[in-house]
């Protein structure tokens, strides 16, 4: 038995692409998530061992791979976003806005200074601690109840 209506439709490769906000939802999680980590190590083993182990010129330049890809996105995609509340659009925008500035700082560094201790050397152990508990955990909350419309 043939039949002629098309039941099952697949959605190209570019729609499903823009359908899922190009990304943006994963890539600002794992440049968060490369965030955390970082901080972390910092807070747990110190200042000499970060810049020693996990805050090096090439770890910096890894970051800001999906940050990058993050921030373009985000701008991309932003205008069908469907946000839960105001508390959510304030915060992913929030969100969106840091990450975003961070591009030029991390070039910045990277490309003209090109030593990372001074990320270390310009903000102290509370701004590691203050994006640990309070930043980065509203962050990833923000980003797990993100949607699009299609």
């Amino acid at each position: 038995m043939i039949s002629t209506t098309d039941v099952v439709q697949r959605r190209s490769f570019w729609a499903a692409y823009r359908g899922h906000g190009y990304f943006f939802r994963e890539a600002a999680t794992l440049t968060i998530l490369i965030g955390f980590g970082m901080h972390l190590y910092r807070v747990i083993f110190g200042d000499d061992l970060a810049l020693q182990y996990v805050v090096t010129l090439e770890s910096d330049m890894l970051l800001m791979i999906p940050m990058t890809y993050a921030a373009i996105t985000g701008i991309a995609g932003y205008r069908r976003m469907v946000f839960v509340n105001r508390l959510h659009k304030i915060a992913l925008t929030a969100s969106l806005a840091y990450i975003t500035a961070s591009v030029p700082l991390h070039l910045y560094v990277a490309f003209v200074l090109g030593d990372v201790s001074f990320y270390v050397h310009m903000a102290g152990y509370w701004f590691s601690y203050f994006l640990l508990i309070v930043v980065y955990p509203a962050f990833l909350t923000m980003f797990a109840k993100l949607q699009y419309r299609n």
